[in-house]
């Protein structure tokens, strides 16, 4: 059974909405990996733009010549997103992710202009991983952050993103069960 499953390999490309979760081909989120976005206000005027960073700090080292890191960016609520560097990253499925060329770094300087038609709220989530320079997934870690702000004309109490990654219940289950399926079949190979 979990021979037919397509394996993972990371996507130096950029990522569009299946990395909505999160950089799951880099390994599992964890604590050696800090993500931010440098820059958000806590609150924000209409038809404004703001200088903001996506900033990636980890314990795994960097790799000067070769690959190290990379994002999927979310933003809900308006405005526009541009990139200093257009050519490191890319629009790709409702969000900004980077390019090849924007790998061999672990910050992505852009701008966001808030709407001037919307005082809602606005939504920034960020995935951000940072890798080894090998080529491949393993060694590799990520994270994620997220806030909302609030126009400063409707200062409502926001609820925060929450990044909710634990194995539950149905998780155990299907993980005991293929479990449960691999051994079975194994036993019925070797009789």
């Amino acid at each position: 059974m979990l021979l037919c499953l397509p394996s993972l390999s990371s996507v130096p490309t950029g990522v569009g909405q299946m990395g909505g979760g999160g950089c799951i081909c880099h390994g599992g989120d964890s604590q050696q990996v800090s993500v931010s976005i440098v820059g958000l206000p806590s609150s924000f005027q209409s038809n404004t733009t703001y200088n903001l960073s996506i900033a990636i700090a980890s314990t795994i080292p960097e790799k000067s010549d070769g690959h190290q890191g990379g994002f999927r960016l979310s933003v809900q609520g308006g405005g526009t997103i541009a990139f200093d560097n257009s050519t490191a990253t890319q629009e790709l499925d409702d969000g900004w992710t980077h390019e090849i060329g924007g790998t061999y770094q672990r910050g992505w300087n852009f701008t966001w202009t808030s709407s001037n038609e919307s005082t809602d709220p606005v939504e920034f989530i960020v995935h951000g991983n940072a890798v080894n320079g090998n080529n491949m997934s393993s060694g590799d870690a990520w994270n994620s952050f997220g806030r909302t702000i609030a126009h400063a004309d409707n200062p409502i109490v926001i609820e925060q993103p929450v990044f909710d990654r634990e194995i539950g219940l149905l998780d155990w289950l299907v993980f005991t069960l293929g479990l449960s399926t691999l051994v079975f079949c194994l036993v019925r190979v070797v009789r």
